[in-house]
Protein backbone atom coordinates (compact mmCIF):
# COMPACT_ATOMS: atom_id res chain seq x y z
CA UNK A 1 0.00 0.00 0.00
CA UNK A 2 2.84 2.36 0.88
CA UNK A 3 4.51 1.55 -2.45
CA UNK A 4 1.31 2.41 -4.37
CA UNK A 5 0.88 5.70 -2.48
CA UNK A 6 4.54 6.53 -3.03
CA UNK A 7 4.22 5.82 -6.76
CA UNK A 8 1.11 8.04 -7.04
CA UNK A 9 2.90 10.78 -5.10
CA UNK A 10 5.97 10.60 -7.39
CA UNK A 11 3.81 10.68 -10.52
CA UNK A 12 1.81 13.65 -9.23
CA UNK A 13 4.99 15.44 -8.23
CA UNK A 14 6.48 14.85 -11.67
CA UNK A 15 3.33 16.15 -13.38
CA UNK A 16 3.20 19.35 -11.34
CA UNK A 17 6.94 19.91 -11.73
CA UNK A 18 6.57 19.66 -15.49
CA UNK A 19 3.37 21.69 -15.53
CA UNK A 20 4.82 24.58 -13.52
CA UNK A 21 8.12 24.61 -15.38
CA UNK A 22 8.82 27.92 -17.20
CA UNK A 23 6.55 28.26 -20.26
CA UNK A 24 5.61 31.74 -21.45
CA UNK A 25 2.84 30.52 -23.76
CA UNK A 26 1.14 28.37 -21.13
CA UNK A 27 1.43 31.04 -18.46
CA UNK A 28 -0.09 33.66 -20.75
CA UNK A 29 -2.96 31.32 -21.61
CA UNK A 30 -3.56 30.68 -17.90
CA UNK A 31 -3.42 34.42 -17.22
CA UNK A 32 -5.93 35.02 -20.03
CA UNK A 33 -8.28 32.42 -18.52
CA UNK A 34 -8.03 33.91 -15.02
CA UNK A 35 -8.74 37.42 -16.34
CA UNK A 36 -11.65 36.74 -18.74
CA UNK A 37 -13.69 34.07 -16.94
CA UNK A 38 -14.83 36.43 -14.12
CA UNK A 39 -15.77 39.02 -16.77
CA UNK A 40 -17.78 36.44 -18.75
CA UNK A 41 -19.61 35.29 -15.60
CA UNK A 42 -20.39 38.87 -14.55
CA UNK A 43 -21.56 39.81 -18.04
CA UNK A 44 -23.95 36.84 -18.22
CA UNK A 45 -25.12 36.88 -14.58
CA UNK A 46 -28.70 37.59 -15.70
CA UNK A 47 -29.01 34.11 -17.24
CA UNK A 48 -29.49 30.67 -15.61
CA UNK A 49 -26.25 29.03 -14.43
CA UNK A 50 -26.24 26.33 -17.13
CA UNK A 51 -26.47 29.02 -19.84
CA UNK A 52 -23.64 30.92 -18.15
CA UNK A 53 -21.48 27.78 -18.13
CA UNK A 54 -22.04 27.04 -21.83
CA UNK A 55 -21.54 30.69 -22.86
CA UNK A 56 -18.32 30.99 -20.84
CA UNK A 57 -17.02 27.72 -22.27
CA UNK A 58 -17.69 28.76 -25.88
CA UNK A 59 -16.14 32.20 -25.43
CA UNK A 60 -13.15 30.81 -23.51
CA UNK A 61 -12.40 28.18 -26.17
CA UNK A 62 -12.61 30.78 -28.95
CA UNK A 63 -10.43 33.20 -26.97
CA UNK A 64 -7.80 30.60 -26.09
CA UNK A 65 -7.52 29.42 -29.70
CA UNK A 66 -7.07 32.98 -30.97
CA UNK A 67 -4.61 33.80 -28.16
CA UNK A 68 -2.52 30.70 -28.88
CA UNK A 69 -2.52 31.51 -32.60
CA UNK A 70 -1.59 35.13 -31.81
CA UNK A 71 1.34 34.12 -29.58
CA UNK A 72 2.59 31.79 -32.30
CA UNK A 73 2.47 34.57 -34.91
CA UNK A 74 4.18 37.04 -32.57
CA UNK A 75 6.96 34.52 -31.99
CA UNK A 76 7.43 34.08 -35.76
CA UNK A 77 7.34 37.83 -36.38
CA UNK A 78 9.91 38.52 -33.68
CA UNK A 79 12.28 36.15 -35.50
CA UNK A 80 11.52 37.51 -38.97
CA UNK A 81 10.20 41.06 -38.66
CA UNK A 82 8.53 42.63 -41.73
CA UNK A 83 7.40 39.25 -43.07
CA UNK A 84 4.79 40.33 -45.70
CA UNK A 85 2.49 37.29 -45.41
CA UNK A 86 2.26 37.57 -41.61
CA UNK A 87 1.54 41.30 -41.86
CA UNK A 88 -1.15 40.86 -44.52
CA UNK A 89 -2.76 37.99 -42.59
CA UNK A 90 -2.86 39.98 -39.32
CA UNK A 91 -4.25 43.05 -41.11
CA UNK A 92 -7.02 40.97 -42.69
CA UNK A 93 -7.82 39.45 -39.27
CA UNK A 94 -7.92 42.92 -37.68
CA UNK A 95 -10.24 44.31 -40.38
CA UNK A 96 -12.45 41.21 -40.03
CA UNK A 97 -12.70 41.78 -36.25
CA UNK A 98 -13.67 45.43 -36.79
CA UNK A 99 -16.28 44.43 -39.37
CA UNK A 100 -17.64 41.60 -37.22
CA UNK A 101 -18.23 43.91 -34.27
CA UNK A 102 -19.80 46.52 -36.60
CA UNK A 103 -17.21 49.18 -35.72
CA UNK A 104 -16.76 49.93 -39.42
CA UNK A 105 -20.48 50.72 -39.68
CA UNK A 106 -19.70 54.03 -37.98
CA UNK A 107 -17.82 56.85 -39.67
CA UNK A 108 -15.42 57.11 -36.72
CA UNK A 109 -14.52 53.42 -37.17
CA UNK A 110 -13.72 53.93 -40.84
CA UNK A 111 -11.59 56.99 -40.04
CA UNK A 112 -9.72 55.02 -37.35
CA UNK A 113 -8.96 52.19 -39.80
CA UNK A 114 -7.70 54.67 -42.42
CA UNK A 115 -5.39 56.38 -39.89
CA UNK A 116 -4.20 53.01 -38.58
CA UNK A 117 -3.27 51.74 -42.06
CA UNK A 118 -1.51 55.04 -42.81
CA UNK A 119 0.62 54.79 -39.65
CA UNK A 120 1.37 51.10 -40.34
CA UNK A 121 2.41 51.98 -43.90
CA UNK A 122 4.96 54.58 -42.73
CA UNK A 123 6.34 52.23 -40.04
CA UNK A 124 6.76 49.57 -42.75
CA UNK A 125 8.45 51.97 -45.19
CA UNK A 126 10.80 53.40 -42.55
CA UNK A 127 11.62 49.86 -41.24
CA UNK A 128 10.94 50.78 -37.60
CA UNK A 129 11.38 47.31 -36.15
CA UNK A 130 10.23 47.85 -32.55
CA UNK A 131 7.17 49.86 -33.58
CA UNK A 132 6.26 47.25 -36.18
CA UNK A 133 6.36 44.48 -33.59
CA UNK A 134 4.26 46.48 -31.12
CA UNK A 135 1.73 47.34 -33.85
CA UNK A 136 1.37 43.70 -34.86
CA UNK A 137 0.94 42.64 -31.23
CA UNK A 138 -1.71 45.35 -30.77
CA UNK A 139 -3.64 44.09 -33.82
CA UNK A 140 -3.64 40.53 -32.54
CA UNK A 141 -4.66 41.46 -28.97
CA UNK A 142 -7.42 43.78 -30.20
CA UNK A 143 -8.69 41.17 -32.68
CA UNK A 144 -8.74 38.56 -29.91
CA UNK A 145 -10.78 40.81 -27.62
CA UNK A 146 -13.26 41.83 -30.33
CA UNK A 147 -13.83 38.32 -31.74
CA UNK A 148 -14.11 36.74 -28.26
CA UNK A 149 -16.65 39.34 -27.19
CA UNK A 150 -18.61 38.86 -30.41
CA UNK A 151 -18.71 35.10 -29.87
CA UNK A 152 -19.98 35.72 -26.33
CA UNK A 153 -22.58 38.16 -27.63
CA UNK A 154 -23.71 35.77 -30.36
CA UNK A 155 -24.06 32.88 -27.94
CA UNK A 156 -25.92 35.19 -25.54
CA UNK A 157 -28.42 36.22 -28.23
CA UNK A 158 -29.01 32.59 -29.12
CA UNK A 159 -29.48 31.58 -25.48
CA UNK A 160 -31.93 34.45 -24.88
CA UNK A 161 -33.84 33.36 -27.99
CA UNK A 162 -34.04 29.80 -26.65
CA UNK A 163 -35.21 31.04 -23.24
CA UNK A 164 -38.30 32.64 -24.76
CA UNK A 165 -38.80 30.60 -27.94
CA UNK A 166 -41.94 28.52 -28.00
CA UNK A 167 -42.26 28.46 -24.21
CA UNK A 168 -45.98 27.82 -24.66
CA UNK A 169 -45.52 25.05 -27.27
CA UNK A 170 -47.11 27.06 -30.06
CA UNK A 171 -47.50 25.28 -33.37
CA UNK A 172 -45.76 27.86 -35.52
CA UNK A 173 -47.46 29.12 -38.68
CA UNK A 174 -46.23 30.96 -41.72
CA UNK A 175 -46.93 34.58 -40.77
CA UNK A 176 -44.99 36.13 -43.66
CA UNK A 177 -48.02 36.38 -45.97
CA UNK A 178 -48.84 40.06 -45.55
CA UNK A 179 -50.89 41.60 -48.35
CA UNK A 180 -50.19 45.27 -49.01
CA UNK A 181 -51.69 47.95 -51.28
CA UNK A 182 -50.18 51.13 -52.68
CA UNK A 183 -51.76 53.05 -49.80
CA UNK A 184 -49.64 51.12 -47.27
CA UNK A 185 -52.63 49.10 -46.07
CA UNK A 186 -51.50 45.73 -44.68
CA UNK A 187 -53.58 42.61 -44.09
CA UNK A 188 -52.65 39.13 -42.80
CA UNK A 189 -55.27 36.46 -43.43
CA UNK A 190 -53.68 34.05 -40.94
CA UNK A 191 -53.80 36.63 -38.14
CA UNK A 192 -57.07 38.18 -39.25
CA UNK A 193 -55.78 41.70 -38.62
CA UNK A 194 -54.71 44.63 -40.73
CA UNK A 195 -53.33 48.14 -40.30
CA UNK A 196 -52.09 51.18 -42.20
CA UNK A 197 -48.33 51.76 -42.05
CA UNK A 198 -47.71 55.34 -40.79
CA UNK A 199 -45.62 57.65 -42.94
CA UNK A 200 -41.93 57.36 -42.12
CA UNK A 201 -42.16 53.83 -40.74
CA UNK A 202 -41.03 50.60 -42.36
CA UNK A 203 -42.41 47.07 -42.02
CA UNK A 204 -40.35 43.90 -41.58
CA UNK A 205 -41.78 40.43 -42.12
CA UNK A 206 -40.60 37.67 -39.75
CA UNK A 207 -38.32 36.27 -42.47
CA UNK A 208 -36.51 39.64 -42.63
CA UNK A 209 -35.67 39.74 -38.92
CA UNK A 210 -32.57 38.59 -37.07
CA UNK A 211 -32.69 36.17 -34.16
CA UNK A 212 -32.29 39.06 -31.71
CA UNK A 213 -35.27 40.90 -33.24
CA UNK A 214 -37.40 37.75 -32.95
CA UNK A 215 -36.59 37.17 -29.28
CA UNK A 216 -39.72 37.62 -27.19
CA UNK A 217 -42.85 35.93 -25.92
CA UNK A 218 -44.85 34.14 -28.62
CA UNK A 219 -44.28 33.79 -32.37
CA UNK A 220 -43.10 36.95 -34.09
CA UNK A 221 -45.52 38.12 -36.79
CA UNK A 222 -43.87 41.34 -37.94
CA UNK A 223 -42.13 44.52 -36.87
CA UNK A 224 -42.70 48.22 -37.59
CA UNK A 225 -39.64 50.43 -37.23
CA UNK A 226 -38.66 54.02 -37.92
CA UNK A 227 -35.64 52.80 -39.92
CA UNK A 228 -35.26 50.75 -43.10
CA UNK A 229 -32.00 49.17 -41.89
CA UNK A 230 -32.24 49.11 -38.07
CA UNK A 231 -35.28 47.11 -36.97
CA UNK A 232 -34.93 48.32 -33.37
CA UNK A 233 -34.65 52.03 -34.01
CA UNK A 234 -37.58 53.38 -32.09
CA UNK A 235 -40.35 54.06 -32.19
CA UNK A 236 -40.87 50.41 -33.11
CA UNK A 237 -43.65 47.86 -32.68
CA UNK A 238 -43.14 44.10 -32.57
CA UNK A 239 -46.20 41.92 -33.18
CA UNK A 240 -46.39 38.52 -31.42
CA UNK A 241 -49.02 35.85 -32.02
CA UNK A 242 -50.67 33.38 -29.58
CA UNK A 243 -53.30 30.90 -30.87
CA UNK A 244 -56.50 30.55 -28.86
CA UNK A 245 -55.62 27.07 -27.52
CA UNK A 246 -52.62 28.45 -25.60
CA UNK A 247 -54.88 30.38 -23.22
CA UNK A 248 -52.37 33.21 -22.89
CA UNK A 249 -53.40 35.58 -20.07
CA UNK A 250 -52.35 39.06 -18.96
CA UNK A 251 -50.60 37.70 -15.84
CA UNK A 252 -48.35 35.56 -18.02
CA UNK A 253 -47.65 38.48 -20.33
CA UNK A 254 -46.69 40.70 -17.40
CA UNK A 255 -44.37 38.05 -15.92
CA UNK A 256 -42.67 37.23 -19.23
CA UNK A 257 -42.24 40.85 -20.27
CA UNK A 258 -40.87 41.79 -16.85
CA UNK A 259 -38.30 38.99 -17.20
CA UNK A 260 -37.40 40.24 -20.68
CA UNK A 261 -36.82 43.78 -19.33
CA UNK A 262 -34.74 42.53 -16.41
CA UNK A 263 -32.45 40.78 -18.87
CA UNK A 264 -31.99 44.11 -20.67
CA UNK A 265 -31.13 45.77 -17.34
CA UNK A 266 -28.67 43.01 -16.39
CA UNK A 267 -26.99 43.26 -19.79
CA UNK A 268 -26.41 46.96 -19.21
CA UNK A 269 -28.58 48.07 -22.15
CA UNK A 270 -31.05 50.03 -20.02
CA UNK A 271 -31.35 51.37 -16.47
CA UNK A 272 -33.71 53.29 -14.18
CA UNK A 273 -36.66 51.06 -15.07
CA UNK A 274 -39.90 52.50 -13.67
CA UNK A 275 -43.41 51.02 -14.02
CA UNK A 276 -46.06 53.58 -15.00
CA UNK A 277 -49.85 53.68 -15.23
CA UNK A 278 -51.69 54.77 -18.36
CA UNK A 279 -55.11 54.22 -19.92
CA UNK A 280 -55.40 53.30 -23.60
CA UNK A 281 -58.13 54.88 -25.70
CA UNK A 282 -58.58 51.93 -28.11
CA UNK A 283 -61.55 49.78 -27.07
CA UNK A 284 -60.05 46.55 -28.44
CA UNK A 285 -57.04 46.65 -26.05
CA UNK A 286 -57.67 44.05 -23.33
CA UNK A 287 -54.65 44.89 -21.19
CA UNK A 288 -51.53 47.05 -21.38
CA UNK A 289 -48.55 47.82 -19.18
CA UNK A 290 -45.69 50.28 -19.74
CA UNK A 291 -42.38 51.26 -18.15
CA UNK A 292 -40.06 54.24 -18.56
CA UNK A 293 -36.31 53.63 -18.74
CA UNK A 294 -33.00 55.26 -19.58
CA UNK A 295 -31.50 53.80 -22.75
CA UNK A 296 -27.74 53.44 -22.34
CA UNK A 297 -27.28 52.39 -25.98
CA UNK A 298 -29.07 55.50 -27.31
CA UNK A 299 -28.67 57.89 -24.37
CA UNK A 300 -32.19 59.18 -23.65
CA UNK A 301 -35.24 58.50 -21.53
CA UNK A 302 -37.79 56.34 -23.34
CA UNK A 303 -40.84 54.18 -22.80
CA UNK A 304 -41.55 50.51 -23.47
CA UNK A 305 -44.39 48.12 -22.78
CA UNK A 306 -46.96 45.80 -24.29
CA UNK A 307 -50.63 45.58 -25.26
CA UNK A 308 -52.82 42.49 -25.64
CA UNK A 309 -55.88 42.19 -27.86
CA UNK A 310 -57.83 39.45 -29.67
CA UNK A 311 -58.75 38.88 -33.29
CA UNK A 312 -62.08 37.50 -34.53
CA UNK A 313 -60.85 33.92 -33.91
CA UNK A 314 -60.00 34.76 -30.26
CA UNK A 315 -56.28 34.37 -30.93
CA UNK A 316 -54.22 36.74 -28.80
CA UNK A 317 -51.84 39.32 -30.26
CA UNK A 318 -49.22 41.09 -28.17
CA UNK A 319 -47.73 44.40 -29.30
CA UNK A 320 -44.30 45.18 -27.87
CA UNK A 321 -43.92 48.96 -28.24
CA UNK A 322 -40.80 51.01 -27.54
CA UNK A 323 -40.94 54.75 -28.18
CA UNK A 324 -39.65 58.15 -27.18
CA UNK A 325 -41.33 59.88 -24.26
CA UNK A 326 -43.75 62.54 -25.51
CA UNK A 327 -44.95 65.02 -22.92
CA UNK A 328 -48.72 65.18 -22.53
CA UNK A 329 -49.35 62.27 -24.92
CA UNK A 330 -50.01 58.59 -24.26
CA UNK A 331 -47.93 57.59 -27.32
CA UNK A 332 -45.89 59.15 -30.09
CA UNK A 333 -47.88 60.32 -33.10
CA UNK A 334 -46.84 57.43 -35.40
CA UNK A 335 -47.77 54.90 -32.70
CA UNK A 336 -51.15 56.59 -32.24
CA UNK A 337 -51.70 56.46 -36.02
CA UNK A 338 -50.79 52.78 -36.13
CA UNK A 339 -53.07 51.84 -33.23
CA UNK A 340 -56.02 53.79 -34.63
CA UNK A 341 -55.58 52.06 -38.02
CA UNK A 342 -55.75 48.46 -36.69
CA UNK A 343 -58.77 46.63 -38.13
CA UNK A 344 -60.20 43.13 -37.95
CA UNK A 345 -61.84 42.98 -41.38
CA UNK A 346 -60.07 42.84 -44.74
CA UNK A 347 -60.68 46.08 -46.60
CA UNK A 348 -57.91 45.67 -49.16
Amino acid sequence: MNQILSKIKNQASGFFTQFFSPSTTRNLLLLYTVLVVPFFIYHESHLPWHYIFVLCLISLVVGLLITYFSLYLIQLYWKETFHPFIEIGVLVLFIFALWLTEILAFEAGTVFLFLFITVAFFIRILQLTEYARLLLAFCLVASNALISFKSLQGAEIYSAYLLFKNKYHIEEKDLNKWEVTENNNYWNEELQIGFTLPEGMFFYKPEDLSMENKTGVGQIAGLLSFSDHDAERYPFVRIFYFPDYVGFQKEQAFQEFSEFLQIQVSKGDIEDLQEIQQKEIQDFILFSKFWTFYDLMRPRYSKTGFMIFENASHDKLLLHITENLEKGEIHEQVIREFLSSIRFRNRL
